[in-house]
């Protein structure tokens, strides 16, 4: 107990904390200076050296009141009475509390209830005082930071937040919804207009809540949202929210959004959750988003986006941390106008529009970040990018299903995507995988269908393991925006010379990637300059394997590449004044069924690459420098072999170990 009694008479409120000690700190127990003090989610106090007591004194704290306290360093709640309390309730101008731990596992926080908002058929009633909630025609107008705790069914009630930033710049707003059915025909039921740091909606734990807009109407701000702030917004809570946008969009933010968790089902006739500066969906700093989980439909918008046009405000952008992410979108499933960044989430995307749809330009990709042409970004000059670096992904899009009209970024993750057009699709460089070349497990990439696979004016893959099915071009470096949309697939053209050949190029450095093109005028890599394999393991399974542009080349030095082609292939090694330098180690004239497994090994047996022929095989030929007395199988069994990915069981490509019982054909 460090407890001076002269502070006990204190004109200032002021609570004596006295903590146990920091079990993580065996030299002394104190407690690091990095383990601020968050009171009420509103004060910080930053200790000036390392403690085991604590003296926190503030105007604002005042007898009688009851407070929430964090640790800014861990975000855990702190505790005392030995973990038996985690509200601090003051007793007098100054309180003491004891066994205070600053890294409580005691579960989350019971939130500090200031006032009510009740809701009924009759009326809106608040017990809040005048200056700070005040309740006018069914209208409660908050002008003061608070928790408030709603409650009820209403039909024509509002609630807005309309606190001065100048008085309060650090002040927050807590709603938390317990049973709230609000719905307003003739504004937003929830309006934000002024908040110094941001409004936090909750959705308690065990209660159901909805909010609801009319189909016609225009509020303060001159838009249209069930939900809509012109300031900071988290949306957060273990309950369920349902937001029902019958006019236009759902939830709207014209600065930060972030939802954190709980069960938000958000339905839209436009725009289903939009925040102009951000959307953030998870808090980085978790690392359970079990409680996660958002459904968002959208009957002719998109489903998530950020909107911000400006470059120079680092704006514009979406980050998704974790969760379960179900989107139903008419147009973009996901759409940054500057940056999208994916670090985990289950995430499943399918869009609606039409394919032969002429009246949105084509721009219905599920991912699109600053496309240039569309429903939502017409006319626009924006140089947006895409990293994902983890997550499991599912796409199905009428269109392109990951558009960047910046660089694309395949860092980590699973992805299965279904495109009506590319699968991937970037106006600048596209990258896949950023590990070593024999490095085959950290981004997984499955194309089930799509004109064309991986487009990019440069595009590379320095690891990781790629499947792509299109009917053009599995890989296709060339240049300019895609034209292509729902109207026209292939705008680029990818086929055979193309495009003349300039900045452009086809890097395969690593990973392992396996294409199945379509018979016919269809390239498995496809490069309108030069095309480079260095490392990892390319399978082309196509008429057409390789093609370069005119007066550009193709270069093989290291690595593995296989080729097999059907009756009609012409092979594809150089394509219209290209000119090729790919060493063939073993080729074999055969007659392969689709569905047969092929195998390469090397002069002991030990499995170079295994994979299964798409269509029926007429000839095969193979580069694999690096090993000696290369031989060529269809059939057989592996053993000990490892499979380069298991979610696509039609195509498993595998490599190591041996194979027994298989036909040798050279």
């Amino acid at each position: 107990n460090q407890t001076d009694t002269a502070l006990l008479s204190a004109t200032q409120g002021t609570m004596i904390l006295n903590c146990i000690g920091d079990a993580s700190n065996t030299e002394d127990g104190c407690w690091k200076k990095a383990n601020t003090i968050i009171v009420n989610d509103s004060l910080t106090f930053v200790p000036v050296k390392k403690y085991m007591y604590v003296l926190i004194s503030d105007a604002s704290i005042t007898a009688d009141s009851v407070y929430n306290l964090k640790n800014g360093s861990t975000d855990a709640v702190v505790t005392h009475n030995n973990e038996l309390d985690n509200v601090f309730a003051m007793t007098g101008t100054v309180s003491e509390f004891n066994t205070v731990n600053m890294n409580s596992t005691g579960g989350e926080v019971t939130t500090v209830t200031d006032y009510t908002i009740t809701l009924s058929s009759a009326s809106l009633l608040s017990d809040a005082p005048a200056e700070v909630a005040s309740v006018n025609n069914n209208v409660c107008t908050i002008t003061q930071p608070g928790v408030f705790a709603v409650s009820g069914e209403m039909t024509g009630g509002q609630i807005v937040v309309d606190v001065d930033k100048t008085a309060y710049p650090d002040g927050i707003v807590e709603l938390d919804l317990m049973g709230v059915n609000l719905t307003n025909t003739a504004d937003s039921p929830i309006y934000v207009a002024s908040i110094g740091d941001e409004v936090q909606i909750v959705a308690k734990n065990g209660y159901e809540n909805t909010i609801s807009d009319g189909t016609s109407y225009t509020n303060a701000d001159a838009g249209m949202g069930a939900i809509y702030s012109c300031d900071d917004l988290k949306i957060k809570g273990s309950g369920s929210l349902t937001v029902n946008g019958n006019a236009e969009d759902g939830i709207v933010c014209k600065n930060d959004l972030k939802l954190y968790n709980g069960n938000i089902t958000v339905n839209a006739v436009d725009d289903a959750v939009r925040g102009k500066d951000s959307v953030t969906i998870g808090n980085d700093t978790d690392t359970d988003f079990s409680t996660l989980n958002i459904t968002v439909n959208s009957k002719q918008g998109d489903g998530i986006k950020s909107t911000e046009t400006d470059t120079t405000t680092g704006k514009g952008n979406v980050t998704v941390n974790g969760g379960s992410i179900n989107v139903t979108a008419y147009s973009d499933g996901i759409h940054a106008s500057q940056l999208l960044t994916i670090n985990g989430g289950d995430i499943n995307i399918e869009t609606t529009c039409p394919a032969t749809s002429s009246g949105s330009n084509g721009s219905t990709g599920s991912w699109r970040p600053g496309s240039s042409s569309g429903t939502t970004t017409t006319g626009t000059a924006v140089t947006g990018a895409i990293a994902i670096n983890g997550g499991n992904i599912s796409v199905n899009s009428t269109d392109d299903c990951i558009h960047a009209s910046g660089n694309i970024d395949l860092i980590g993750g699973k992805m299965e995507l279904s495109s009506g057009d590319d699968a991937v699709h970037s106006d600048a460089d596209l990258v896949i995988g950023h590990g070593s070349a024999a490095t085959y497990d950290d981004v997984t990439v499955i194309i089930y269908k799509g004109y064309e696979g991986m487009e990019g004016i440069n595009v590379t893959q320095n690891s990781g393991t790629v499947i792509s099915n299109t009917t053009d071009d599995g890989y296709n470096a060339a240049g300019g925006a895609d034209g292509s949309g729902n109207t026209s697939p292939g705008g680029w053209g990818g086929g055979f010379g193309s495009t003349a050949s300039g900045n452009y190029s086809l890097n395969i450095k690593g990973g392992f990637v396996l294409v199945n093109v379509a018979d016919g005028d269809h390239d498995g890599f496809d490069s309108n300059g030069p095309l480079n394999i260095s490392g990892g393991i390319a399978v082309s399974n196509g008429q057409e394997a390789f093609d370069c542009g005119d007066g550009s080349s193709i270069t093989y030095s290291g690595g593995v590449y296989v080729k097999d082609t059907g009756s009609g292939g012409m092979g594809g090694m150089g394509g219209m004044g290209g000119s090729t330098s790919m060493t063939e180690s073993v080729s074999a004239s055969c007659s392969v069924s689709a569905g047969t497994r092929i195998t390469l090994t090397d002069g002991s047996g030990n499995v170079i690459v295994s994979f299964i022929a798409d269509k029926s095989v007429s000839k095969i030929i193979a580069g694999c420098t690096a090993y000696s007395g290369a031989s060529i199988y269809t059939g057989g069994t592996l053993s000990g072999a490892t499979y380069f990915q298991n979610i696509d069981d039609t195509q498993l490509a595998a490599y190591g170990g041996k194979l027994t019982g298989g036909t040798l054909l050279k």
